[in-house]
């Protein structure tokens, strides 16, 4: 449990380090995804492991399992909107 949220909040830091360097917002969004598609994942199933079964837990998982799908989707129409802005 303690190893699962601990590689969620590394992947999560390593993202956040990248798009600190990145100098474009798609290289930017490029290195958050990361973070939507695995960091949040990792850290909720690690909670809800060491949380035990509560209404808390279900709440918990079923927000990593929305972002899971929902956070590339996103990250590409971003991208998408902001390579249409720079032409």
């Amino acid at each position: 449990m303690t190893v699962l949220i601990a590689a969620g909040v590394l992947v999560c830091l390593l993202s956040a380090a990248g798009a600190v360097r990145a100098r474009t917002v798609l290289d930017r969004l490029h290195f958050l995804t990361p973070v939507t598609s695995v960091g949040t994942p990792l850290i909720a199933i690690g909670l809800a492991i060491h949380a035990g079964w509560h209404l808390a837990t279900a709440l918990l998982l079923l927000c990593a399992a929305v972002m899971l799908p929902a956070g590339p989707v996103l990250a590409s129409a971003t991208g998408r909107v902001a390579h249409r802005a720079n032409k």
